[in-house]
């Protein structure tokens, strides 16, 4: 109420609501009250939001970040032989036997699938075998065994291959394929293989030896009259099985005989077998008498034949026949020994 000209006068409450609330101003709603009726409102809308958000954030992850770095780890991953056995061999097969530790320095642990793997040399577009490489938990450590019959992929190749193993100090091959990664709950993922591995080779068979050489004063019914024990050492973790392997044996390029070795096995560490030879004796004697009045020997070993189970073995005999190991070996001592020194007219008091 108010006063104005000796008048009272009344001013609406612009507030205050009229008998049937006509007239009144509405107090305008809290913030979250009108975001919650938002929501309500327009939930399908939020929830599309929410899903794309959902789909950029995670999808990238789960199929593009998380295969790249399982893929890294992979990569960064070796796989370092422990032991390899070729055994039972045939001209286009073997029964192989292999472990091999995969170590890694991430703490990532991963499920991974079996998966069907090329063995190639560096540099060919080949395999020369393929094997069957069985599902592991790659952990640091984990040891993946492989044994199966193996048939030779390349013949070419697996020539090389055993080459390069017999004549190398150290030699590298790669393994190759691809195949599934599971970690935790996470999708399977695919990732591919392309590992150098590093192996210790035969290296040539030096420190190979002939001990206890024996000259036969009468032949024997398979033609040999020498025999002795031979010793080839197997630098590497690898076992070899050679079968019964003949050897040629020469002086400065002159024949002096062939010699056999039955049953080669070569495991790892030194490897002694029995040798039947047989010597051209008179070539041997003329060498004596001439060049090498010491009797010391410079006999050049070269492999010729590798026969298992009654089957030549092709991979090892070019392989053998690639390589040449040399010995001196005292031929007046054996001589001696067979007590034809004398009667050959040999003085032993002034050889040498």
């Amino acid at each position: 109420m108010a006063t104005e000209g000796g008048k009272e006068t009344y001013v609406e409450d612009e507030g205050a609501a009229g008998p049937n609330g006509a007239g009144a101003v509405k107090a305008k709603p809290p913030f979250k009250q009108r975001a919650k009726r938002h929501c309500l409102r327009f939930w399908w809308l939020w929830f599309i939001i929410f899903a794309i958000v959902v789909l950029v954030i995670v999808l990238p992850i789960v199929y593009v970040a998380y295969p790249n770095k399982a893929q890294k780890q992979i990569n960064k991953a070796q796989l370092v032989p422990q032991s390899m056995s070729l055994l039972d061999p045939a001209p286009d097969s073997f029964d192989l036997q292999l472990d091999d530790m995969f170590q890694s320095k991430s703490s990532m642990t991963a499920r991974l699938d079996a998966f069907t793997a090329d063995l190639q040399l560096p540099g060919a577009h080949v395999p020369f075998v393929r094997i069957d490489v069985p599902a592991i938990k790659a952990a640091n450590g984990s040891v993946a065994h492989v044994h199966q019959r193996v048939q030779i992929a390349n013949t070419d190749q697996f020539d090389q291959y055993t080459k390069t193993v017999l004549l190398s100090d150290e030699y590298s091959i790669y393994l190759k394929g691809k195949g599934g990664l599971k970690y935790g709950s996470l999708p399977k993922t695919t990732v591919k293989y392309n590992k150098k591995i590093t192996i210790k080779g035969l290296n040539g068979l030096k420190g190979l030896t002939l001990t206890d050489f024996a000259i036969l004063t009468t032949t024997q019914a398979d033609g040999a009259n020498a025999n002795g024990t031979v010793t080839i050492p197997n630098p590497s973790i690898a076992t070899y099985q050679l079968g019964n392997v003949s050897l040629a044996m020469s002086v400065a390029g002159l024949p002096v005989g062939t010699a056999t070795l039955p049953d080669v096995l070569l495991k790892p560490g030194n490897n002694s077998f029995p040798m039947r030879a047989i010597t051209n004796q008179t070539a041997v004697v003329d060498l004596i008498f001439t060049n090498y009045k010491s009797g010391i020997l410079p006999i050049d070993i070269v492999g010729n034949t590798s026969v298992y189970a009654g089957k030549h073995l092709p991979y090892y005999e070019q392989a053998l026949q690639a390589n040449n190991v040399t010995i001196r070996l005292d031929v007046i001592k054996a001589l001696e020994d067979a007590g034809l020194a004398q009667y050959l007219g040999i003085n032993t008091t002034s050889t040498g």
